[in-house]
């Protein structure tokens, strides 16, 4: 309990994003434990930062496990889940996905030893929902066999990066996209990718 408190406290400030990388002491500041107490409850700075971001996936695990099945044709399939990500991706909670998806990247990049941890609790459970509602349309008849992990990142990939463009970027400032048009657009490249022709048709 005392472990989930502290997680709980240290997500929250990670997802906020306003400063620089956070310290083990700014960290443990965030979670009001002194150091020592963190390194007994996680260990050092990466497999604090592991921890916090295993939190942000069981957090999610609901929204991903739903997002696992549909009864949906495929075109509204596809045009569903791309609306519902930008969507989440920049809903106003206490931890916004985007930011999560903004903190796991820049620290798996800076780190080599968080890469693995940005991918297995952030970057691939994403990718493997998607690829598992990709996998019944392709039984169904409705989606061309292919490889699913690279299809479903030609769906996530332009959706993530715009929309981190506009919100962690503050694109939407500099640089705005129309995102529902830029949605449309990804979703009809990828239909004409990917549909079956019977599914054209229909």
């Amino acid at each position: 309990a005392k472990r989930r408190d502290l997680l709980a406290k240290m997500t929250v400030h990670m997802a906020r994003r306003d400063g620089a990388r956070a310290s083990l002491r700014e960290m443990a500041a965030a979670a009001e434990v002194s150091v020592p107490t963190l390194r007994h409850y996680f260990g050092d700075r990466a497999q604090t930062l592991d921890a916090v971001l295993e939190e942000c996936l069981r957090r999610g695990r609901p929204g991903l496990d739903a997002q696992r099945f549909t009864d949906k044709p495929f075109a509204q399939s596809i045009a569903s889940y791309a609306a519902d990500l930008v969507r989440v991706l920049g809903e106003p909670k206490s931890v916004r996905l985007g930011d999560v998806f903004a903190l796991s990247l820049a620290e798996g990049f800076l780190d080599p030893s968080l890469g693995p941890s940005a991918l297995r609790h952030i970057l691939d459970p994403t990718i493997d929902a998607l690829r598992a509602r990709l996998a019944l349309h392709v039984a169904r008849g409705e989606m061309v066999p292919t490889d699913l992990k690279t299809a479903a990142m030609m769906l996530i990939s332009p959706l993530l990066v715009a929309s981190l463009h506009q919100q962690q970027l503050r694109g939407e400032r500099q640089s705005p996209l129309t995102m529902d048009v830029m949605t449309d657009d990804v979703v009809a490249a990828f239909l004409r990718a990917y549909a079956a022709p019977a599914a054209v048709k229909a």
